[in-house]
């Protein structure tokens, strides 16, 4: 009789785990595939690159000088804001100074990590904004994302 409970209590720990595990695994979508932006405005590009992660999805972004001349521009933090279903900015951060060289590729942030959204089609809106001798330059894009 003790044996016949054992198993029953074992087979019932392995379906409430495998059930845990299902529903787990189909609650929340993954990004479909991995979307890029590259995004030009006179001797920039801003890039905004989507990928797939264990834990939902991150987020890289830079800034790349293309000009002749070496330039110096400030930004608040973060220098590209990033807004998922709705466009408004979060420039909060103290300015930065940069002095970027011809070629230079600006990485001022680690990687934004988001968690799993629903399934279907979402919309990343970016904001890249900084200053060149005090003249406000501005980047914006928005890109739609699928999770299945």
């Amino acid at each position: 009789m003790g044996k016949k409970i054992l198993v029953i209590c074992a087979a019932l720990v392995v379906f409430g785990a495998v059930a845990v595990y299902w529903f787990v695994e189909t609650s929340s979508a993954k990004l479909a595939e991995p979307v890029q932006v590259s995004k030009e405005s006179e001797d920039f590009i801003m890039h905004v690159q989507v990928e797939k992660t264990d834990e939902g999805f991150q987020v890289l972004r830079s800034l790349e000088y293309t000009g002749n001349e070496p330039v110096v521009l400030s930004h608040r933090t973060p220098l590209i804001s990033l807004h998922v279903n709705h466009d408004t900015k979060n420039f909060t951060g103290s300015p930065v100074t940069k002095e970027l060289n011809p070629g230079d590729v600006y990485h001022p942030q680690e990687a934004k990590i988001y968690n799993p959204l629903k399934k279907g089609k979402h919309t990343l809106f970016m904001d890249c904004e900084f200053f060149i001798d005090g003249e406000r330059k501005n980047i914006k894009a928005e890109k739609e994302m699928i999770f299945r």
